[in-house]
């Protein structure tokens, strides 16, 4: 069985990973991704905060 991962963006989606062929359980090798993909996912929001908090004093 092919395994894709993808992140479901605003604008589009994009593919994270591709694993084809995959037999049997393949949760150790898709699971390393998703805990990237929750790494990605809360670094982007403390750089988003950040962004927000330095607007925010640039404004003052």
């Amino acid at each position: 069985m092919d395994v894709t991962a993808r992140l479901g963006l605003a604008s589009a989606d994009t593919t994270l990973a591709t694993w084809p062929n995959l037999h049997g359980d393949w949760t150790p090798v898709v699971h390393p991704t998703l805990l990237e993909a929750i790494g990605l996912h809360a670094a982007l929001s403390v750089a988003i905060d950040a962004l927000h908090l330095a607007n925010h004093v640039a404004d003052v």
